[in-house]
């Protein structure tokens, strides 16, 4: 919609809106009247619930202000006004999670620079980024902006507008305690059929149970109505999440209001419980699965029989389209049976909601174009494109981000904005002969970090924005030296689905290779992830160095992060045998406390690559540790050895040292 310049018209379309109950959003350019007059004047007489963000000095009765990080623990909730507060922090994900939790006749209100193009603010993301005031674009944003310009249920105010805002004598939004969950409330028919899938679950044996939906579609409420129903049979059941436990609070929230009693259970102690045969729980129910790697699924269905997966087609931590495609191979592989049901029908809101088009419009995944499974792999065409380019060339820009949700179980609509603005970013591409999208890889450029900087984040004293690689290998690994490398990290790389198992993906990460050797001045390729033993064979398979490790495991995941290299340069070879022997002695010390059956499978496809260590090697690394740089528990195992020597004590545990 144009903008408006005077409030008597914009009131006019805004009423329509309201008639047919529909939810918009308003953009207000900041101004001296958005906060004391235009926002009062939107709520006016109506009893308010609802949430604002970046706004701590609203101080409006009924209304929460949070931070952008504090979005998930209000999904499932319902609201009446989003107050989102732009300037200084633009997180696309909570704004997102937000919107799904207006009711129907809701409204979303955006607040950005009057004076200042949006496009050209720096917020906490493009200071993350690495920019600075004096040179700042967002591409992201002005093509953002692009699409609401022309979108029906947005509505522009400029400062002239909100200057002549009055508050009005009707209730302008709508009431929230008719949206309230209620027990004795009768589900939907399309929600019955979830009640009656889940009950019947019980009956079988090596089933999953595959709910989708976009948000608001009533997931949350039937299922809470059918582990009631569970509960009342006295069948035991267990709530987990692959994102997190307050994504599980949803389900559990209202659990309460059917008086249930199933915990929660994160999900790498769940893998933990007792074998199979013990049963530990008759049913378990997999809140934000579309975000669970695809080894934890697997695992899972070794120790449970009967599982409910639960994912969001529009989901902000992974989207249910790739565990679509990868389910059933893995489902095969373990003998189960898969049961699907989607729900389709919003219940917080109406059909054809201009709120939900417009996120859907901007944000979501459309379906990804089939591609010809006989293309020639020798033929693909190789390009580099920047974040401009992606938004100069629609199509393109949504088959990359289409297939990067299709290939990474945790890509939301953030990753769009790192994908359009971050300035280290580079997106490679490859084109069959009909210029169609068949592999996209994301990589960072990293490291390059001057010496006294280097010891700094080896010891622990500093951390900078972004290097995620060179920083875990100067403080974790301990080798201060190493973030000093020109490092270009792959931070994604997807292959169409249609042309996969062909190997595309090694001869991708090949002709990176060869790409950056030929610009020069890069040292070594890199990359940081989730280590899913099929993940790890990819890239030991393409050559690449595991050099280190996350002593932890993630409580998401159940899964250590892992750290490769690929060296170019010879500084870099040179530093990545020194990082080889910091990882061989570290794993010493690590393999113990790794309890997860998966981790355990991660340190036997690593243990091959382990090498006799150069004894210069080993002094280099204890003076790393003597002088504060580098990692105790690197040394740790062989200092222990030597002990063992020096007094001729026996050693009856297992050593890699050899003699």
């Amino acid at each position: 919609m144009p903008q408006f310049q005077q409030w008597s018209v914009f009131l006019t379309t805004w009423q329509q809106l309201q008639v047919r109950k529909q939810r918009s959003l308003i953009v207000l350019k900041a101004c001296e009247s958005t906060y004391n007059q235009a926002i009062p004047a939107l709520i006016g007489h109506s009893q308010v619930s609802g949430i604002s963000v970046n706004i701590p000095e609203l101080g409006l009765d009924g209304i929460a202000d949070i931070q952008p990080q504090q979005a998930k623990q209000y999904l499932g909730r319902s609201h009446n006004i989003l107050i989102y507060q732009a300037i200084d922090e633009f997180n696309i994900n909570s704004f997102c999670a937000l919107c799904g939790t207006l009711v129907a006749g809701g409204l979303a209100i955006i607040i950005v620079p009057d004076q200042q193009a949006w496009e050209q603010c720096i917020d906490k993301q493009a200071k993350g980024y690495g920019y600075n005031q004096e040179k700042i674009t967002s591409p992201f944003r002005s093509w953002w902006q692009g699409i609401w310009d022309n979108h029906h249920g947005v509505m522009i105010l400029s400062a002239q507008a909100q200057s002549e805002a009055e508050i009005q004598t009707y209730q302008s939004l709508p009431a929230i305690d008719q949206f309230k969950v209620d027990k004795n409330l009768r589900l939907k028919p399309d929600q019955d059929a979830v009640v009656k899938a889940v009950t019947n679950l019980v009956s079988k044996e090596q089933t999953v149970f595959c709910l989708s939906g976009a948000r608001g579609r009533g997931k949350t409420v039937a299922l809470a109505a059918a582990l009631s129903q569970l509960a009342k049979q006295g069948v035991p059941t267990i709530i987990t999440s692959a994102a997190s436990q307050s994504a599980s609070s949803v389900l559990q929230q209202h659990s309460l209001e059917y008086s249930l009693n199933s915990p929660f259970i994160a999900i790498d102690q769940l893998l933990e419980l007792v074998p199979k045969a013990s049963q530990p729980a008759q049913l378990v129910v997999v809140e934000e699965a579309a975000s669970m790697p695809m080894a934890l699924l697997q695992a899972l269905m070794t120790r449970y029989s009967r599982l409910v997966l639960v994912s969001s087609q529009d989901g902000y931590e992974g989207s249910g389209q790739g565990l679509a495609i990868k389910l059933p191979l893995i489902a095969r592989r373990e003998g189960f049976s898969l049961d699907y049901l989607e729900l389709t029908k919003p219940m917080r809101w109406l059909a054809a909601d201009p709120l939900e088009d417009l996120l859907q419009q901007s944000f979501l995944v459309k379906q990804l174009p089939a591609v010809a499974k006989q293309c020639d792999l020798s033929k693909l065409s190789h390009s580099v494109v920047a974040g401009q380019t992606l938004i100069d060339q629609p199509s393109l820009l949504e088959q990359v981000y289409s297939l990067l949700t299709l290939a990474h179980y945790q890509t939301s609509p953030q990753d769009l904005r790192l994908l359009l603005d971050h300035p280290d970013m580079s997106i490679h591409i490859w084109l069959n002969q009909q210029d169609q999208l068949v592999g996209v890889a994301c990589v960072m450029a990293e490291g390059g970090l001057a010496s006294p900087l280097t010891t700094a984040i080896a010891r622990g004293e500093r951390r900078v924005q972004g290097h995620l690689l060179p920083q875990i290998l100067a403080q974790q690994a301990g080798l201060a030296t190493a973030a000093g490398l020109h490092m270009r990290r792959i931070q994604r790389i997807a292959v169409h689905p249609d042309i996969q198992q062909r190997g595309l993906g090694k001869q991708m990460l090949s002709q990176l290779y060869d790409y950056y050797c030929q610009i020069g001045q890069i040292d070594c390729l890199g990359a940081s992830f989730a280590a899913e033993p099929e993940v790890v064979r990819f890239w030991l398979a393409s050559g690449y160095f595991p050099v280190w490790a996350g002593q932890r495991l993630d409580t998401a995941t159940a899964l250590p992060s892992v750290q490769v290299v690929l060296p170019i340069s010879h500084t870099a070879q040179e530093q990545t045998k020194l990082l080889q022997a910091h990882f061989f002695y570290y794993c010493l010390a690590l393999e113990p406390t790794w309890q997860s059956p998966l981790a355990k499978e991660i340190i036997e496809l690593i243990r091959p690559c382990f090498k006799p260590i150069n004894t210069a090697f080993l002094t280099d690394l204890i003076t790393q540790v003597g002088g504060a740089k580098g990692n105790i528990y690197a040394v740790k195992p062989y200092l222990y050895q030597r002990l063992l020597r020096a007094y001729k004590l026996p050693d009856t545990s297992q050593v890699w040292l050899g003699n």
